[in-house]
């Protein structure tokens, strides 16, 4: 692995940081925030009060909401320059377009730190849509570039849950609650797969899982 592959997979692993973020930032609630019922984005809501979207009505008050827009954004800096730099790891017009994506997912999880849904709505549920559209694409380029193997597996496992608990989502917003998934947690299970990959796909890197696809082949026609 080059030095610049490797840095591109700590950049990876390090995006977890977001989760650790969102639990520091729940436990400050005055009333408690839950799991089921709140969206991840009322995390980062600025200010106290009853919120309604779709069919959903939640109680929202963040005193930490600063900590986790900021967190959302340094996540976003990470994937974005992480896959920058991991571009050629993966060979073949698949993997170079699924790094560009990447980049893009990145991008678009600065945007959503940096507007709170509260204050920009429109703006904040397009990038996440954009987000998870343009990842669930990254992760099936990655995978066909990397080839035959446990990595293209498990890839595709967690884009079809990823999908299906953004469907949930939707669901649940609408009022039509899919039977042992909430709206907190269909939510979560949707856009923290995304999350959990990223970095699982860092982690793997560094300790030189071969699985991943070979480096050697670069430039290998799809």
């Amino acid at each position: 692995m080059t030095q610049r592959w490797r840095i591109g997979a700590v950049l990876w692993a390090a995006s977890a940081m977001l989760l650790p973020i969102q639990v520091l930032v729940a436990l400050q609630w005055p009333q408690g925030y839950s799991v089921t019922a709140n969206a991840i984005s009322d995390l980062g809501v600025t200010v106290c009060g009853p919120f309604t979207e779709g069919g959903q009505q939640r109680e929202v008050c963040s005193p930490w909401f600063a900590v986790f827009n900021i967190g959302m954004v340094l996540s976003g800096a990470l994937t974005a320059l992480g896959a920058v730099l991991l571009h050629g790891r993966w060979s073949g017009r698949s993997g170079r377009v699924g790094t560009i994506l990447m980049a893009l997912v990145g991008i678009c999880v600065v945007i959503v730190g940096f507007s709170p849904w509260n204050l920009q709505p429109a703006l904040h549920d397009s990038a996440a849509l954009v987000q998870a559209l343009a990842q669930w694409v990254a992760m099936i380029l990655l995978a066909v570039a990397a080839g035959r193997g446990l990595f293209r597996g498990l890839t595709i496992a967690a884009v079809i849950v990823s999908v299906i608990g953004f469907a949930a989502f939707l669901f649940a917003l609408d009022g039509a609650a899919v039977p042992g998934l909430s709206f907190g947690m269909a939510e979560r299970l949707s856009f923290d797969t995304l999350t959990v990959w990223t970095a699982a796909v860092g982690i793997a890197l560094l300790v030189g899982r071969g699985h991943l696809g070979d480096p050697r082949e670069i430039g290998r026609p799809d």
